[in-house]
């Protein structure tokens, strides 16, 4: 008789057959836009900060659209259809290491103004120490007519877990496709990476703090800031992981409605005292 234990099981969305960066690429954006489709409870979820209506969700995956002479395929489409109404996202996927790049997403601003959509969504693993902040920064005047909106892979992670340990996926054949996803999503060659380090200028900068000669025109300052403010918004997420609930980043009104004056006031602050500070606000704390 075969040894059944060593037999692997047939899954939705494999890992195996993924063996360069485009494949990782291709395979991370069809499974994402999929799950959104089929999976109503966590589409809204994802679509619904976004802006897109309450309505029927449908995706689509590298759409080939013209702007003047240039041919541009987005990573995807999401449309949320609600009785006579639409409204469109144009999709940019990055997996691993892979950046976003600003010319790309200005491309896909100007195509999406063109075609009258509503916006362009980001995904890759670049966090962001604020809700509402983009990890690439973009001409203004892009942004308009167009709303620019990002998600990292372990925002859609934590996204997928919530809905699965609250048990909101009400039909049990799209509570296992959801399932499925976060089983991918946590192998290591989905391409999906979670925070992992305080980036290269961290030892540099630890060191000048405790020395007391970290001063505001150091450069690494600011990128360390900027991590920690990343490592906050990750940890938000590691309790929403474990909580079930929506864990966020403590901030003003103003630094909210401001991310990059809420970082300079945080380089002000380590530079003087040597120390960086974050606050998260959990649903139903008692205190």
């Amino acid at each position: 008789a075969m040894d059944k234990d060593v037999w692997e099981r047939a899954r939705l969305i494999p890992v195996s057959g993924i063996t360069g960066p485009d494949e990782q690429e291709r395979r991370g954006s069809s499974a994402l836009l999929a799950v959104i489709d089929s999976v109503k409870e966590f589409g809204r979820a994802l679509a619904a900060p976004l802006g897109a209506p309450a309505g029927v969700i449908s995706t689509y995956i590298e759409v080939p659209f013209k702007l003047g002479e240039k041919n541009l395929r987005p990573d995807g489409v999401i449309r949320v259809v609600r009785g006579s109404k639409s409204w469109t996202a144009l999709v940019e996927v990055k997996t691993g290491r892979n950046e976003l790049r600003a010319a790309q997403i200005e491309s896909y601003l100007d195509l999406a103004r063109q075609e009258g959509f509503e916006a362009v969504l980001t995904i890759s693993n670049q966090l962001v120490s604020a809700p509402g902040e983009h990890p690439v920064t973009v001409d203004g005047r892009k942004t308009k007519r167009v709303s620019l909106h990002h998600l990292s892979w372990s925002q859609v992670y934590t996204e997928a877990l919530i809905e699965q340990g609250n048990r909101s996926v009400a039909d049990p054949d799209q509570a296992w496709i959801l399932a499925e996803f976060v089983r991918y999503l946590g192998h290591p060659r989905s391409g999906a990476v979670d925070f992992d380090d305080m980036g290269p200028s961290w030892v540099a900068v630890r060191d000048a703090a405790r020395a007391g000669t970290l001063t505001q025109n150091d450069k690494g300052a600011v990128e360390v800031t900027n991590r920690f403010g990343q490592l906050i918004s990750f940890a938000a997420m590691g309790l929403s992981r474990q909580l079930g609930v929506q864990v966020a980043p403590v901030l003003s009104p103003a630094d909210a409605k401001d991310p990059g004056r809420h970082l300079k006031a945080a380089v002000v602050t380590f530079t003087e005292t040597g120390r960086l500070h974050g606050a998260l606000s959990v649903p139903h704390a008692i205190a």
